[in-house]
């Protein structure tokens, strides 16, 4: 049976299953631009910027040592927080459009003051078994998973 604790600590850590699927999608997409019926210097620019978008990736979302990469996130009273790997942490909203599934959750916060939402991946290698399953069940059955952190 499912009985809430007052507070959810989730701390994440590198993803290997992230990382491959990243580099195997990226790579796949500059495959299907070699084989099209693109010109050479467009289908150059575009595998150019899946690659830009790949490296970009990679520190905030697979390895996490970019600044402003989500390393953890907290449930408790005051709603979601997000921990971040320069030690900030900011009061979050829940977004509807946060996945949940065994082999991935993707949680999406919105922050105050911030135009775009925050996108958390969560692999089942991205943390603890145990804090990843209280992580879903948090999200899958909650009656205050919508509740803003003050």
């Amino acid at each position: 049976m499912y009985s809430p604790s007052d507070t959810l600590l989730l701390r994440r850590q590198p993803s290997r299953w992230l990382g491959a699927l990243l580099i195997l999608l990226t790579l796949l997409g500059c495959v299907a631009l070699y084989q099209s019926a693109m010109p050479a210097l467009p289908a150059l620019v575009c595998g150019l910027l899946l690659w830009f978008h790949c490296l970009w990736i990679w520190p905030r979302q697979v390895s996490l040592r970019h600044a402003d990469s989500v390393t953890g996130l907290r449930f408790d009273q005051e709603g979601w927080h997000v921990l971040r790997r320069d030690g900030s942490e900011a009061g979050a909203r829940l977004q509807a459009d946060t996945f949940v599934s065994a082999l991935l959750t993707v949680v999406r916060l919105r922050e105050p003051g911030r135009l775009l939402p925050v996108s958390v991946i969560l692999p089942a290698d991205a943390a603890t078994e145990d804090s990843l399953r209280r992580l879903r069940l948090r999200l899958r059955f909650s009656r205050q998973r919508w509740a803003a952190a003050e």
